[in-house]
C-alpha cells in the first residue's frame, strides 16, 4: 500500500515542477481556453488519421448497407470486409497517437528534469 502511495507520488512529480516554477500545466491552459470547434482542430492536427479513418468507416457501412437494402450481396459483402479494414486501421491510428503523445510527454518531463537538475 504505501509502495503504490510513493510510485503516485513520483508519476505526478512533474505537475509539481511545473506548478512549482509558477506556470499552470499545459492541460488546464488548454482547458480553459478551447471550445469544441477548436479542441476537434486541435485533435486532428495532432493526429489526422483517426478523424479520417472514421470518416472511411461510415462510408463503407454507408454504402454497404445501401447494398444490402438493393439486393447486392457481393458488393455488400465487399464493403463489409472494407469497413472492418477501416475499422482496423482506425484502432492503429488511434494507438500510434496515443504512444506518439506518451513518448512526446516522456522527453518534456525529461527535458524539464534535467533542466531542473542544472539550477
Amino acid at each position: 500500500m504505501a509502495d503504490s502511495n510513493k510510485d503516485n507520488e513520483t508519476a505526478l512529480e512533474w505537475l509539481k515542477l511545473k506548478t512549482d516554477k509558477g506556470r499552470k500545466p499545459d492541460f488546464q491552459i488548454k482547458a480553459e481556453m478551447e471550445n469544441v470547434g477548436n479542441k476537434f482542430i486541435r485533435k486532428f492536427k495532432e493526429n489526422p488519421l483517426v478523424p479520417i479513418g472514421a470518416l472511411v468507416t461510415v462510408g463503407f457501412l454507408s454504402v454497404g448497407l445501401k447494398s444490402m437494402y438493393d439486393g447486392n450481396r457481393v458488393r455488400s459483402q465487399m464493403m463489409m470486409r472494407g469497413r472492418i479494414a477501416a475499422q482496423g486501421f482506425t484502432i492503429i491510428a488511434i494507438l500510434g497517437g496515443l504512444f506518439y503523445q506518451g513518448m512526446t510527454a516522456l522527453k518534456e518531463t525529461e527535458d524539464d528534469t534535467h533542466e531542473a537538475g542544472l539550477k
